[in-house]
């Protein structure tokens, strides 16, 4: 079976461009999402995403929710697709633009494909052709359970990553996510150019202890598709990987289970 954008994409949640900040984040609240598309005569010309939100709210934080406009936090252009295109051709479009989500238009209706739908997707139809330790990510930045709070923000922002990996020794132990320090690692979808003295005094005192969540952790020698299928059931974006002594190998992410989908050429699912 050949499948298509149409085929995997789910509708779009919308809001107008006039809408205000405290519209789109009850909206994806309540809906338990982390993007809305901006549509003006059925059109899409944007995308505001919750980091988005947060971002603004850093550098502008005195203003309500209610008085700013949606405009004001919205990513410009978007990146669409044709409802017919390939879902091979999907996966390659997000890694060539480092994107999360495609807008789907067919002139009817409007869907959204994101990196979770093609995550989904791979658990279920690609058991036993990968495991983990074949497409994993092995560089991968830690820091120990006494580094400063500051210290795991600077990461992420200059790095552009999502979350590190808290390790005591090569011993996995916990992890913080930009989710979990939001609105300060909202900086790292943008390009605001901040600097170390830009956040000075910040999480000095707290430190990754204080912070880190217990990760789930999986084994090197997984089921690719057995580890997608955790990463969409939890919702999470990133898994810690560990040898049998679990210490850290690497870590496995939603972008290397949609190369693994290239790879593996998904346009003919089993």
């Amino acid at each position: 079976m050949i499948l298509t954008a149409k085929d995997v994409g789910k509708k779009a949640i919308t809001v107008e461009p006039t809408s205000n900040m405290n519209v789109a984040r009850d909206i994806m609240i309540r809906h338990n999402i982390s993007r809305v598309i901006v549509v003006s005569n059925n059109t899409p010309i944007g995308m505001v995403t919750e980091k988005g939100i947060a971002r603004y709210l850093f550098k502008n934080s005195k203003e309500p929710l209610d008085d700013i406009s949606i405009s004001r936090a919205m990513r410009t252009p978007i990146v669409t697709v044709n409802a017919d295109a390939s879902i091979n051709r999907c996966a390659e479009v997000m890694i060539e633009n480092d994107i999360s989500s495609l807008v789907i238009t067919d002139g009817t209706s409007l869907n959204i494909l994101t990196k979770s739908d093609l995550v989904e997707l791979y658990s279920e139809h690609y058991r036993k052709k990968h495991l983990v330790n074949e497409f994993m990510t092995k560089d991968v930045f830690t820091i120990s359970p006494s580094h400063s709070l500051h210290t795991a923000v600077l990461l992420m922002i200059k790095n552009k990553i999502s979350r590190v990996v808290v390790i005591r020794g090569n011993e996995i132990v916990g992890i913080i996510t930009s989710r979990d320090l939001m609105p300060l690692t909202s900086l790292v979808e943008g390009d605001d150019g901040i600097e170390s003295k830009d956040l000075s005094g910040i999480g000095y005192i707290m430190l990754a202890r204080d912070v880190m969540n217990k990760p789930i952790i999986i084994n090197k020698n997984t089921d690719l598709a057995e580890a997608a299928q955790i990463m969409y059931d939890k919702r999470i974006s990133g898994i810690p990987v560990a040898s049998s002594n679990d210490n850290l190998n690497g870590i496995l992410t939603k972008t290397d289970i949609v190369r693994a989908l290239i790879e593996t050429g998904n346009n003919n699912v089993p």
